[in-house]
């Protein structure tokens, strides 16, 4: 019998320390496997529980070749019941895939149950992203008169220019920045390292910010709280949501889909896909590939709107 919470604590030091996996990647495994433990603990048979004055299971020893892919498609059937969308189903997966196979390599397990596991297919949805005169008025929205709304306009500005992460941007240093250069030293997933470059607006803005005093009194990172503490994703969105408020009712977007816009709009002013690749900091160019089905979206949308032949005759 082995310990599946050691189990669990091993693979969490393995994402850490070797992966580099944030600690809200992190967390949401550990999350996903919370719930496996707690329907092992009920539909494992010989499993073994300790539970707290409450009810909660605290410990929990089984007997993993007992784990066979019947077992875990029993579960996939269980999260199936109980209303879990695809796409949510389909993460739990793909975190137990990555569990059963770091306990395989480590020869904490004999043989890996999820061989023969098949992901459910996923409807694909293409990203959403802004046209460009939607992202001027955006730009627009931030009161310039106050050093909060210099700094909101950098904020967004920085998105669009580079389209990084929310993640990588509150993670920001005013060393990581070039303004000469026009660049900005970028740490990723994983902790990979890229260099992004930023245009003139995102520059002038990023200035207008350092002159108004925002930072004088502040640390090394570039973005603050009101309060003077680094700022932090839920942050950013909600500033985003009270500017969007500000200038559309109908507009709904997420940090995320600066990001989408800033490769949409590059692909459709003719960039490589693998110049796009590296900017966004994307493993696998497949990753990448999304954005052009959308730019082909726009460029059918626009033809069928524009030309004379286009559309169906009467």
């Amino acid at each position: 019998m082995d310990n599946f919470f050691i189990m669990v604590k091993h693979f969490m030091e393995y994402l850490q320390n070797e992966r580099r996996y944030s600690n809200n990647t992190i967390t949401a495994y550990k999350k996903d496997l919370e719930v496996f433990s707690l329907w092992l603990a009920d539909n494992l048979k010989d499993a073994e529980q300790v539970k707290d004055e409450a009810g909660k299971v605290i410990d929990l020893n089984v007997n993993f070749n007992n784990i066979d892919h019947h077992l875990i498609r029993k579960f996939i059937n269980y999260l199936n019941r109980t209303g879990y969308k695809k796409r949510t189903m389909s993460r739990k997966i793909a975190t137990l895939r990555s569990f059963f196979k770091f306990l395989t390599r480590q020869e904490l397990i004999e043989s890996n149950p999820m061989i023969h596991v098949i992901s459910p297919k996923l409807d694909k949805s293409l990203p959403k992203f802004m046209y460009e005169y939607q992202v001027e008025a955006l730009m627009q929205a931030p009161d310039l008169s106050t050093t909060i709304g210099l700094r909101d306009r950098a904020i967004m500005e920085v998105l669009y220019a580079s389209g990084i992460r929310v993640s990588e941007l509150v993670s920001i240093k005013t060393k990581d920045i070039d303004l000469d250069l026009g660049t900005i030293h970028v740490t990723g997933k994983g902790n990979k390292e890229r260099i992004v470059p930023i245009g003139s607006y995102a520059i002038k803005s990023i200035n207008d910010y350092y002159e108004s005093g925002f930072l004088d009194d502040k640390g090394e990172y570039l973005f603050y709280g009101v309060r003077g503490k680094q700022l932090g994703d839920r942050t950013v969105r909600a500033l985003l949501e009270k500017y969007i408020n500000k200038v559309s009712t109908t507009l709904s977007i997420s940090p995320h889909t600066f990001r989408h816009s800033f490769a949409t709009h590059l692909l459709e002013r003719g960039s490589d896909l693998r110049v796009v690749q590296t900017f966004l900091g994307h493993e696998s160019l497949s990753t990448t590939q999304i954005y052009t089905h959308i730019t082909k979206n726009q460029l059918k949308k626009t033809y069928e709107q524009a030309h004379p032949r286009a559309k169906k005759r009467d």
